[in-house]
């Protein structure tokens, strides 16, 4: 279906698979706030069955940073990694103004390394902002 070099199609996939599960972990609508990155692992090809998985790596107040995770189905039992993104969606209420979003509290050594992951990206974003600050 997406075939080399047809991104945007997954690109597409990710936000919606994503903010799904924003949606649902925020009981009510969410907003993409950034895509943190996304990165193509494979290409896929006609025939290839694509999977997504996101699942709510970290919380703040009101935001939610999703983890999505794609693979593709080649034949009867070849699974590919074909691509990994995350993105950072705000809960909102019915006139667009942030709400306040459940927290996530990891489990498991994935959890708690996808945990450590989010704080990484934050710090990250924070001394982005910084910088282009000061460059303004």
């Amino acid at each position: 279906m997406f075939g080399s070099g047809r991104g945007t199609l997954l690109l597409e996939l990710v936000d919606d698979v994503a903010w799904a599960t924003a949606a649902r972990h925020a009981n009510g609508h969410a907003v993409t706030v950034t895509v943190e990155h996304m990165i193509f692992k494979n290409p896929t090809w006609a025939g290839d069955v694509v999977t997504a998985f996101a699942q709510v790596e970290g919380t703040g107040r009101t935001s939610m940073d999703i983890g999505v995770y794609v693979t593709a189905q080649r034949g009867a039992s070849e699974r590919v990694p074909v691509a990994e993104a995350h993105l950072v969606f705000v809960a909102v209420d019915s006139e667009g103004n942030p709400r306040t979003v459940p927290g996530v509290y990891p489990e498991t050594e994935a959890e708690y390394a996808a945990a450590r992951a989010v704080e990484i990206r934050r710090e990250h974003r924070k001394t982005l902002r910084g910088a282009l600050e000061q460059a303004r």
